[in-house]
């Protein structure tokens, strides 16, 4: 029988209200690349037919394209599944790991308050622009990055006060495997 590379250990179950917000923060982000996908392939049929274009749906297309990335934010980081350097798992002990995991997660949500105050800032500034083809006003557009950033900071800290460990590691380097 092959040398099978050892599976993980399942995660420990989350709480039941984490298990929602990750079910309605995915929902969000496969509704709007759903959305995002209808809209680009409504402006590449309009090419081909003799009629004048939606501008708006580029427009909403552009704005979905951010809404997603921001409204993916906080279930990425709490799943960790965001895109990390995992550079230091291969050098580092379990409780200097431990340690770098913390720390990371510090930061992220440090940086998450930071966003979440210039969010709000754009969000409740009052500003009088509107998009140009929607009329949608512009602080509107915010409220999306705005819950996303707040739930980044939330999940990492959450990480870094209430995760005992770091995700486990499949393998640490050629041939040695990590528990």
């Amino acid at each position: 029988m092959a040398d099978r590379p050892p599976t993980p250990e399942p995660r420990a179950p989350r709480p039941a209200a984490v298990r929602w917000l990750e079910t309605a923060e995915l929902a969000a982000g496969v509704t709007l690349l759903a959305l995002i996908l209808v809209l680009i392939l409504t402006q590449a049929v309009q090419r081909h037919l003799p009629v004048d274009g939606w501008v708006w749906t580029g427009e909403l297309a552009r704005l979905g394209l951010v809404w997603l990335a921001f409204s993916l934010v906080g279930y990425l980081l709490g799943r960790d599944e965001h895109i990390t350097l995992k550079v230091v798992d291969l050098v580092l002990g379990d409780r200097a790991l431990r340690a770098v995991w913390i720390l990371a997660n510090l930061v992220v949500a440090a940086v998450g308050v930071l966003l979440t105050l210039e969010a709000a800032e754009l969000v409740f500034g009052g500003s009088p622009q509107a998009t140009p083809a929607l009329r949608i006003p512009v602080p509107w557009t915010y409220a999306i990055p705005l819950v996303g950033v707040v739930l980044m900071s939330l999940r990492a800290l959450a990480n870094a006060v209430l995760v005992p460990a770091p995700p486990l590691r499949e393998h640490r380097g050629p041939g040695e495997a990590v528990r």
